[in-house]
């Protein structure tokens, strides 16, 4: 899994072109959802295919992450089709398969990772989609994971036969004092479960373009704030989730994260991070 990715909300019919910019810009993980009101994964796959066919990137080279959103309208407004959850769960993910499907050597198509966009509204519900999408493991998905989620209910999927290995959630300072709950039960974990962090900079504008640590770090990098920012939460094990609509900040946040890492890495620069770093903890938590 890339340690950021490109989002693809409310791209609407730019996705295709975005995605392909983004590929071209150097990202290799993309994320999306099968949910019509906000995300084009239909229009996604048409950018992946065409980055594929133009040879920017083989299907190997990405990571291709989608999402069911319980109560989905396709599914959900059909109870004659779809009576069940797991009847709209499986429908839901087969389309997904098709929507993002790519040119290969004869394989079956797959998904890096399928993503809960939510809990439902019961336990009863969330529990029998979760058992839906563990049967797809590994072969049609190699990873599930959810979002918009909080401890309890990360506790009691964790005991399922298929845990949950990503949590995608928003990470600001109003809810839950930047999830540090959450990312603390990640942690605990190690590397078998991955943080995405979504809404880091507009759910953070009281934050990094003010905090002095996050002007340190981007003036003794040389870059700007917001790459500073992404780059203190990468430290952090946070994989964060990019939307940006423009291809020059594309390749400057990429650019921009590796050139934060090389400057930590050198004599002046390791001081300067390591001061800027205790700080950035003194705020989120660790």
């Amino acid at each position: 899994m890339p340690a950021m990715m490109y989002g693809t909300a409310w791209k609407k019919e730019r996705t295709a072109d975005l995605v392909h910019d983004a590929i071209r810009a150097g990202f290799r993980g993309i994320d999306t959802a099968a949910m019509e009101r906000h995300y084009n994964e239909k229009g996604t796959g048409e950018g992946i295919r065409r980055a594929i066919q133009d040879g920017l990137v083989t299907r190997e080279d990405l990571w291709i992450q989608t999402k069911y959103t319980p109560y989905d309208e396709p599914y959900a407004s059909q109870p004659e089709r779809y009576p069940t959850v797991t009847s709209q769960v499986l429908a839901s993910v087969h389309n997904s398969l098709v929507n993002l499907a790519t040119p290969s050597s004869g394989g079956e198509p797959y998904l890096d990772a399928l993503v809960l966009h939510s809990p439902f509204n019961t336990l009863d519900e969330t529990l029998e989609a979760w058992t839906a999408l563990a049967t797809l493991v590994p072969h049609q998905v190699r990873a599930l994971g959810i979002s918009n989620v909080t401890l309890p209910t990360l506790r009691m999927l964790s005991t399922s036969n298929v845990p949950p290995t990503i949590v995608q959630n928003r990470i600001r300072r109003a809810e839950r004092a930047f999830d540090v709950d959450v990312r603390r039960w990640c942690a605990d974990r190690g590397p078998s479960v991955k943080y995405q962090g979504f809404w880091t900079l507009t759910g953070n504008r009281a934050e990094w373009p003010t905090a002095g640590f996050v002007g340190r770090v981007a003036e003794g990098a040389g870059v700007g704030r917001e790459v500073a920012w992404y780059a203190l939460l990468m430290a952090a094990d946070v994989v964060v989730l990019n939307g940006t609509t423009s291809a020059e900040h594309m390749r400057g946040d990429l650019e921009g994260v590796e050139k934060v890492r090389k400057w930590r890495e050198g004599d002046e620069g390791r001081v300067a991070w390591e001061e800027c770093w205790k700080e950035f903890l003194g705020m989120v938590g660790k």
